[in-house]
């Protein structure tokens, strides 16, 4: 015990150490910042790298998420979090002399306009303790990360905006990481990124820009959301968000909005499909910011960018992927309060409309799911199950397969027994499994009270066997074996062709 007494400290390359705290038998620094506070001029900027520092900075309590309201936010709801939020957090093992762990890399999800590394369902222990560098990081949210700014704000301000400032928070960490990791004893050239839902889109947004390359060798997708905005539905956005505000659609307008009221606006957008509509933002994107296929951050959207970069390097190419899906993810936002039960055939068609989605699709599908799940409210989650995470995430493993040094694939279907059993493997349900972070409050909202430890077992030692040495612990899945690895009851890998109901998807997704 005597060893561990002591706070533990880090020296980092360019200077300055950082004290963190001992967690759980593990290492654990909190809020390490890898760039400038992204305030005044550098609001909209790219992001700027924290300068060396000389003496001792406390990192051991953390730091504010980026700025955002409650999930379930209230007119009145305060808003959380701070302008100051580029930081990472570590998770490390006791140090020891010569040890180059591999290193994991956290990006969050959250719609692009919520959440942070700092939720306790992330905590990075349990793989602290398989000899895994886990770091965690925050990027810029909402307006300050996503809103698209055009070159005429440009040249009103002055100042360039550049698109996806998110997205370039998130290579400014990767290059933190690569440049000091190894003051944790992690290897730079072992680093597996990994997230889920926004926060895997935006990771295979990164896969298709070259500014990535170098950064990481491999790569887990969870229910990756790879649809993003073109400059017109970006500006449809700005406008739209602009508009509930009170202001002009520039950005030294907006600029002098109150924080507060910008993300109610945007919350309000996201809550709302009705609104959206009479925004003209359609039915197609769920959340009113996204990344935008800007012509320089973002050239092609994700499967194409992807493509056109794994094609050019392959077969140098060395990447391993591991990529998946959940069964029934629409579910968290169709069940929770009752709206899979008020779609109307309406909504259902309005949004195969807007999808693109030929004559006949919607009845397609419907045939195709069981008899007792054939409502437009299950019409409905299926085919954005499908349109947002379950199709890209076939897709990706297919171009992963034929170009990548290895790719994996996964479904994750066990049935959470949470909302009277009508959860099901919905969006998410999968994190306490994989972060082996059963009973935390947001874990218990998924699972219910009793989940299955087998299963957090199956699935966290198969994401730590991942970053170790490229192989969760399955069969690969190529273009002539497709195989997949089932996390559900009893986890399995069997080689089956894709569902029927994704064929309507061709050549749109």
């Amino acid at each position: 015990m005597s060893m561990v007494a002591e706070a533990p400290v880090v020296t980092l390359p360019h200077g300055g150490r950082l004290r963190g705290v001992w967690e759980q038998g593990v290492r654990v620094f909190r809020g390490v910042r890898y760039a400038k506070a992204p305030v005044g001029a550098r609001r909209f900027a790219a992001p700027v790298p924290e300068t060396p520092w000389a003496g001792l900075r406390d990192a051991s309590a953390g730091a504010p998420v980026a700025p955002q309201l409650a999930r379930v936010a209230k007119p009145d709801a305060p808003m959380l979090g701070d302008a100051d939020c580029l930081t990472v957090n570590v998770w490390a093992p006791p140090a020891e002399p010569g040890a180059a762990w591999p290193v994991m890399v956290w990006v969050h999800g959250g719609g692009f306009f919520r959440g942070s590394a700092s939720e306790p369902l992330y905590d990075g222990a349990s793989f602290a303790r398989q000899d895994i560098v886990l770091v965690a990081l925050q990027y810029r949210l909402g307006v300050d990360g996503f809103m698209h700014f055009g070159c005429e704000d440009d040249a009103e301000s002055g100042t360039p905006a550049p698109a996806n400032r998110g997205l370039l928070d998130q290579l400014a960490a990767l290059q933190w990481v690569r440049e000091n990791i190894q003051a944790w004893d992690g290897d730079p050239g072992e680093v597996t990124v990994f997230g889920q839902s926004a926060g895997a889109g935006a990771l295979a947004c990164l896969l298709g820009m070259p500014a990535s390359r170098g950064l990481f060798q491999r790569v887990i997708l969870q229910s990756p959301s790879v649809a993003c905005q073109t400059l017109a539905e970006a500006a449809t956005a700005r406008r739209a968000i602009a508009n509930l505000v009170g202001v002009a659609p520039q950005r030294t307008a907006l600029a002098g909005v109150p924080l507060p009221v910008l993300l109610h606006a945007v919350y309000r957008l996201a809550a709302d499909p009705a609104l959206r509509s009479q925004c003209g933002l359609g039915q197609r994107h769920f959340f009113p910011l996204r990344p935008v296929v800007d012509g320089r951050v973002l050239t092609e959207p994700p499967l194409q960018a992807m493509q056109a970069q794994w094609h050019q390097k392959s077969p140098q190419l060395q990447l391993q992927v591991l990529v998946g899906s959940n069964a029934d993810e629409m579910r968290l936002y169709h069940v929770p309060g009752g709206a899979m039960d008020r779609v109307t055939e309406e909504q259902v068609q309005a949004f195969a409309d807007d999808a693109g989605l030929g004559p006949g699709s919607v009845e397609r599908v419907r045939t195709l799911l069981p008899a007792t799940q054939r409502s437009p409210g299950e019409v409905l989650s299926a085919l954005q199950s499908d349109y947002y995470y379950r199709v890209p995430a076939q897709r990706i493993a297919a171009l992963a397969g034929r170009y990548c040094t290895s790719a994996h694939r996964y479904e994750f279907g066990w049935a959470s027994p949470q909302w009277h059993g009508r959860l099901g493997a919905a969006h998410g349900t999968e994190l306490p499994f994989v972060f082996g972070n059963l009973q935390t409050a947001q874990g218990l909202e998924f699972t219910g009270p009793r989940p299955p430890a087998h299963l957090s077992q199956a699935m966290h030692q198969s994401w730590a066997r991942f970053a170790h040495s490229g192989d969760p612990g399955w069969a690969q899945y190529t273009p002539s074996e497709r195989w997949i690895q089932h996390f559900d009851g009893a986890p399995r890998c069997e080689i089956h062709s894709e569902p029927a109901r994704f064929s309507v998807w061709q050549g749109i997704v």
